[in-house]
């Protein structure tokens, strides 16, 4: 290759990267960019009204057809640092969980088991980012829909979530921490099992300050539950449980996993 020759190759390279640079780096969008961006718009649409934005969102990302009957509600609360309330949004789909094992001839056995399945979802949207995250499927019985309760663990400036589920005559509670503006999962436990049955068994949650971090500890304390006769739903009754001093276990947050765990 000879001198001239050489000097146009270095000449075009350079018109080339000019050209890129300009195309996708001076204040304009790539191409890949730009089609994200619609399709973002296309299930978050930030032009409605607030009700009607999260109502679509909820609608478009779970796939949920528009003759559906669904169950949504929505709370709210400080759940990171900007001042500013945040939401909450749980979406029951009872009635989708019925049609479907109807479909399959298999609704006499789902009943047994409470129609068990991937029905129940909680979405955050955050005020600080103006955007929804993806929704958080929690496998339970979507006869009894999610229950959220806030209360502050990783922060006295802002709240964490609670989140309470039922599969049968049991229910569960998991603590999500909002850390850097996500929910992050950290810990599980039941609230009571064999409601209705001789083995019944609840536990209550109380909070401490940290054993190895600034993070509040959770201590599980027994709980004397009130039972209810074979012949009662579960799925209606509202369970009484009064709160013992036993202590079970006591859980520290290990912030290397963002986990809690207990030292015995």
């Amino acid at each position: 290759m000879n001198m001239k020759i050489t000097l146009r190759y270095i000449h075009l390279l350079g018109v080339i990267s000019f050209l890129l640079f300009n195309s996708c780096g001076n204040g304009q969008v790539s191409e890949e960019e730009e089609q994200g961006d619609k399709a973002l718009q296309l299930v978050d649409d930030k032009s409605l009204p607030m009700d009607q934005r999260i109502k679509t969102y909820v609608e478009r990302k779970i796939g949920i057809p528009a003759d559906e009957n669904y169950q949504m509600e929505v709370f709210e609360e400080h759940l990171n640092d900007d001042g500013v309330k945040d939401v909450i949004i749980t979406v029951n789909r009872l009635e989708h969980a019925i049609d479907a094992m109807a479909k399959t001839n298999r609704t006499t056995k789902a009943a047994q088991i409470g129609f068990f399945g991937q029905y129940n979802y909680f979405i955050y949207y955050s005020s600080k980012t103006n955007s929804f995250s993806e929704p958080f499927i929690t496998a339970s019985t979507p006869q009894r829909k999610l229950n959220i309760t806030f209360v502050n663990l990783s922060s006295d400036s802002h709240k964490d979530i609670l989140v309470d589920y039922a599969i049968r005559n049991s229910q569960f509670r998991r603590v999500y921490l909002m850390l850097d503006d996500v929910p992050s999962y950290a810990f599980q436990w039941k609230l009571y099992d064999g409601w209705g049955t001789p083995s019944i068994e609840s536990y209550c949650f109380d909070f401490g300050p940290g054993y190895r971090s600034k993070v509040k500890d959770i201590i599980i304390n027994k709980g004397d539950m009130k039972n209810i006769g074979p012949e009662q739903n579960y799925d209606v009754e509202v369970p009484e449980i009064t709160c013992t001093n036993e202590l079970v276990k006591r859980f520290f947050f290990n912030e290397a996993d963002r986990k809690y765990y207990t030292p015995n």
